[in-house]
């Protein structure tokens, strides 16, 4: 959802499902944990950071999963001290 939204144009959109395919990508379902901590994120970083809902989503299901995040814009994540980020660059 976040990587898609962030392309822009077709072409990445393609690099980026060859990428996803290529290293054999899972969905992670968001649980109640999950829900619980990124609600916890945006009260908190919101106002200072301009925390947005979908992005502490992300954030929080893969602090809980102990997975990095692969983002192209890794800015989103700096308040989340948890969470290991991996820069994506189409």
């Amino acid at each position: 959802m976040e990587l898609v939204q962030g392309l822009r144009n077709k072409q990445e959109l393609t690099k980026l499902r060859k990428a996803l395919h290529g290293w054999n990508a899972q969905i992670l379902y968001v649980s109640e944990e999950v829900s619980a901590k990124a609600m916890f994120f945006v009260e908190q970083h919101f106002l200072s950071h301009s925390m947005q809902l979908a992005d502490a989503l992300i954030g929080s299901t893969a602090i809980a999963y102990g997975l990095p995040v692969l983002t192209g814009n890794d800015k989103h994540y700096k308040v989340m001290k948890d969470l290991q980020v991996k820069k994506f660059v189409p």
